[in-house]
């Protein structure tokens, strides 16, 4: 395992509720607190009354915290989203094959209808980049999506498109999952994402995943994985 990402300051919770898409009610040494939660996943396997999670200190007008990884068998998964893009630039940083050769051009490009994560340059070639957080979990499979996403959809027919003019794109999975061996999309959550990573696929779209946890005693997020198998159902 390779650290990615040390965390400083960690405080132990436990969850209480999901208030709305952005707030959940922790508890942190016996008192009732609110912590800010950037993941917009249902998570309705962590978000459950009384299980062990993770935050970072957060003093805003609404929250107190920021939850950020759920324990899962004495580690844990990492929810946090914007946590996942640094340890995945850090990734890259390291230069840990398949994913050296690579630096980062852009971020946040904009084609067609939609906002992508990244411009990647590889060897003199421009790649757009997608990248989502798979933290749903079906025995050692890693999924993604655990709801329908139109926006998801989109981006991933804008890619076809992109690929089709004869540009390389490339959807990302990070699997932030402690023990998995291997990532699928999850029909049930949304059967069209499915079938159109099945046609990115055979269109040419680079589908690639890769695999970490959080490391509570360590404090740091870890890699576990950098080349996730992909399983992609015909």
């Amino acid at each position: 395992m390779t650290r990615l990402l040390d965390i400083p300051v960690q405080v132990e919770c436990l969850i209480r509720q999901r208030i709305n898409r952005f707030v959940v009610e922790v508890e942190v040494e016996g008192k009732t607190r609110r912590a800010h939660i950037n993941n917009t996943g249902r998570l309705r396997e962590f978000l459950v009354s009384g299980r062990k999670a993770f935050c970072i200190p957060k003093d805003t007008p609404k929250t107190q915290y920021q939850l950020f990884a759920v324990e899962e068998g004495g580690l844990a998964a990492l929810i946090d989203t914007a946590l996942q893009m640094r340890a995945f630039e850090q990734l890259i940083s390291l230069g840990i094959k398949p994913w050296d050769n690579i630096r980062i051009s852009r971020r946040s490009p904009r084609l067609y209808s939609s906002v992508f994560d990244y411009e990647f340059e590889r060897r003199g070639e421009d790649i757009l980049v997608e990248v989502k957080s798979a933290v749903l979990r079906e025995n050692s499979y890693a999924m993604y999506p655990d709801c329908p996403t139109e926006r998801g959809r989109r981006q991933i027919k804008e890619l076809i498109r992109h690929v089709e003019s004869g540009r390389k794109g490339l959807i990302v999975f990070i699997a932030a999952l402690p023990n998995v061996e291997a990532f699928k999309p999850y029909v049930e959550g949304d059967s069209e994402v499915a079938r159109l990573l099945r046609i990115a696929k055979e269109t040419g779209v680079e589908i690639r995943a890769i695999s970490m946890h959080y490391e509570p005693i360590q404090r740091n997020i870890v890699l576990d994985n950098p080349d996730l198998p992909v399983f992609i159902p015909p």
